[in-house]
């Protein structure tokens, strides 16, 4: 269940969809079909009624928003590479401070 989705629907409709695979199977088609068109009812009406706002398209926000889609190894794999993209930035700061320290005519002065 997404954050939209938890926000638009009730949560008997929320329990109506976690209950869909126990049904029996040959209602399974039918309810399924119904719980999205109610889903769409509740989007529109939810949007006749609410202002959509955008967030901020920043990569922080992007993965937490995928992160608990994702099964746990997947996670593991985005929270590594938000490490090593956290680190690169860290570590390009202190290397390009280092760098700056040494300039052509700095070097020059100290010899």
């Amino acid at each position: 269940m997404t954050p939209f989705d938890e926000a638009i629907l009730p949560k008997e409709l929320q329990m109506l969809k976690a209950f869909l695979p126990f049904l029996p199977a040959n209602m399974q088609k039918m309810v399924a079909i119904y719980i999205k068109w109610l889903e769409l009812r509740y989007t529109i009406e939810y949007f006749n009624h609410n202002t959509p706002l955008q967030q901020s398209p920043d990569m922080g926000n992007l993965i937490k928003c995928i992160k608990g889609l994702l099964p746990p190894e997947e996670q593991s794999q985005i929270e590594q590479f938000t490490d090593i993209f956290e680190n690169m930035d860290m570590y390009r700061d202190m290397f390009e401070g280092f760098s700056s320290a040494f300039t052509p005519n700095q070097k020059e002065e100290h010899t």
